[in-house]
């Protein structure tokens, strides 16, 4: 689990050797004890993506971007250290939601399939307030996933989406054949699981997502640019008041073969349920 302090970013133009068309390349650089040392490394990682250009090597998909080849570029709000060291950290994600990433206490989000469109549009106007049958379907298959693992024990929340599990029986290395393997058994997307062992952490969302909120997101992401830092606290400000009332998710019930909540686990769902369940409208 990694969220550098010092950013960078260095850019410069290339050239399309085809058709003269000039585009901009910013690649950013980070490092946890200086700025200088940012720029070092994102220069490095400047010039490595210009010696490949020269080799014809382009980018997929803004590889050179992505969360697989850096550590994730958020704000570090708060961190929470273990009996070994770091134990979470509470992170600004890009569009503004406060983020929990752990080192060892699993979460597991489960969305739930869509129904058809016509079918969800029926369902509502007949049994307003009723939970659809994927609903429960589902809680149920998490619930048999869970009895399969010796000693396993969870809390499960609601939330917008589907379910979420916190995991209280012991830690988990994000990056081991078992976690996968947890998080494969109870249908976690293959995103998630991809990023959960490539970043070494679990992430769980803490604060509404602003479009639940009739809300756009952040207008800057961390680094925040100067010109941008009256503009960014003002929304921070406006978000803050928004999410009032409303809450990532809803805690259900503890499921498993055991009711174990080991010590970390303890600070983490006192923090988790603290910042995440503290509204009756789920966003």
């Amino acid at each position: 689990m990694y969220f550098p302090r010092y950013w960078h970013l260095s850019s410069t133009e290339v050239t399309n050797q085809e058709s003269g068309d000039q585009w901009p390349l910013k690649i950013w650089g980070w490092d946890d004890h200086s700025e200088a040392t940012a720029k070092q490394l994102a220069e490095k990682r400047l010039a490595e993506a210009l010696e490949g250009l020269k080799k014809g090597i382009q980018p997929q998909g803004n590889s050179w971007y992505q969360y697989e080849d850096r550590p994730l570029r958020e704000e570090r709000i708060e961190e929470i250290s273990g009996e070994s060291g770091l134990s979470a950290v509470v992170t600004r994600a890009k569009s503004g939601p406060l983020i929990l990433n752990t080192a060892a206490i699993m979460f597991v989000d489960i969305d739930l399939p869509d129904p058809p469109l016509s079918l969800r549009g029926c369902l509502g106007l007949l049994f307003p307030g009723k939970k659809p049958d994927h609903y429960t379907e589902t809680l149920t298959k998490i619930e048999k996933a869970a009895s399969l693992h010796a000693g396993f024990a969870a809390r499960c929340y609601a939330t917008p989406a589907g379910f979420r599990l916190l995991v209280t029986h012991k830690g988990y290395d994000p990056k081991s054949e078992e976690s996968k393997e947890i998080l494969q058994s109870f249908g976690a997307d293959p995103l998630f699981t991809r990023l959960c062992e490539r970043q070494s952490c679990y992430r769980a969302r803490l604060t509404a997502k602003p479009w639940r909120l009739k809300m756009k997101g952040a207008p800057a992401n961390w680094p925040v640019p100067d010109k941008l830092i009256t503009r960014h606290t003002k929304w921070l400000q406006s978000y803050a008041k928004a999410c009032i009332g409303t809450g990532a998710c809803r805690f259900l019930k503890a499921i498993g073969t055991s009711s174990e909540v080991c010590s970390e686990a303890q600070v983490i769902v006192k923090i988790h349920d603290g910042l995440a369940c503290t509204g009756d409208k789920l966003a």
